[in-house]
């Protein structure tokens, strides 16, 4: 692609809004030279989610980049996500639809066909905020760092904002909690890809986090960019919202794999008290597939002493008073 493409080009937007009708960044006007910006590959891994998928598709191309590589690999849908990405394909750099071994696989995939300085991948079912890979490109180009990361809304199924995104605290130690940064908004140089290598396909849940744990070994935190760049969307078929127990076990071998390499014996307390708050925290949300008296008993064998934060106070207050439409044994 040596040009961003003309929205009158594109077919014809089904909804309002960004990515639907709102015009893109940059796309008025005499456009940026291709030469000035570095190129950047972006790949959606794609399986059985055509009814997020063209909004995907859209928020990458509307954003006006002269420089874009864009690939999709589709695990061989069957609900029409075929249909999506062929109505787009003259836009895009490559894509193909066969049976993979998953999620971490089809993203390798796709970066084994990239050849952008800059790289990232977007989920079928996020996207990004408009301006995003402009804002991007030039921190790399003003800054000396190896990655960058910014801000992602947590969005529902919708694409409603219902968690706003924001800077994480940048301590050494809440990386060995878990990733400070949300996937959709990191960018990172090939040169850094190269040294970490590629995701590991034995992982299904926690790949990002064991890639992320991998560049922290060169550079400790991305560059931060306090702009909007994503958005990360939570739904029922989404792993993060139906898979959740799976995430545990990887997440366990992601921990011993990399050990907190500080000696400060507060802090390793502090990891170990906050990374069981964190499987809490994942029994409360599964409140519905597991009865009440299941999340409690789970929750005093991980973190007992979590029965006295606010957060979990707030939680029981709210659902004992809808009880009744909550199993209690």
């Amino acid at each position: 692609m040596n040009h961003p493409p003309d929205l009158n080009d594109l077919p014809n937007a089904t909804r309002l809004g960004w990515p639907w009708s709102d015009a893109p960044a940059h796309n008025s006007g005499e456009l940026p030279d291709v030469d000035e910006w570095p190129r950047i590959s972006i790949v959606t891994p794609s399986f059985n989610q055509a009814q997020y998928l063209e909004e995907t598709i859209r928020s990458v191309l509307l954003q006006g980049y002269p420089n874009l590589e864009y690939i999709i690999i589709d695990g061989g849908s069957s609900d029409g996500s075929v249909e999506v990405i062929k109505k787009y394909e003259n836009w895009l750099t490559y894509w193909e639809s066969q049976e993979d071994a998953g999620q971490s696989q089809a993203i390798n995939k796709g970066f084994a066909k990239s050849t952008g300085e800059i790289m990232a991948w977007i989920n079928s079912d996020d996207t990004y905020a408009p301006g995003a890979f402009f804002n991007v490109a030039e921190t790399f180009l003003s800054h000396d760092t190896l990655w960058v990361a910014g801000l992602t809304h947590k969005i529902d199924a919708k694409g409603q904002i219902i968690i706003r995104g924001k800077k994480f605290e940048e301590s050494l130690e809440n990386w060995f909690i878990g990733a400070p940064y949300l996937q959709p908004g990191i960018f990172w140089l090939r040169d850094l890809w190269q040294k970490t290598g590629e995701l590991d396909e034995s992982l299904h849940y926690s790949f990002d986090y064991d890639l992320l744990m991998r560049f922290i070994q060169h550079q400790t935190f991305a560059n931060w960019l306090d702009q909007h760049i994503a958005n990360f969307r939570i739904h029922p078929e989404s792993k993060t919202g139906k898979d959740q127990l799976k995430f545990i076990p990887e997440r366990r071998a992601v921990y011993q794999r990399y050990p907190y390499p500080g000696k400060d014996l507060r802090k390793k307390i502090y990891i170990w008290k906050m990374r069981r708050e964190r499987k809490a925290r994942i029994f409360m949300s599964l409140l519905g597939e597991l009865t009440l008296s299941e999340v409690l008993f789970r929750i005093m064998i991980t973190s007992p002493w979590y029965f006295t934060r606010i957060r979990f106070l707030y939680w029981i207050q709210k659902k004992l008073k809808n009880r009744k439409a909550w199993k209690i044994s």
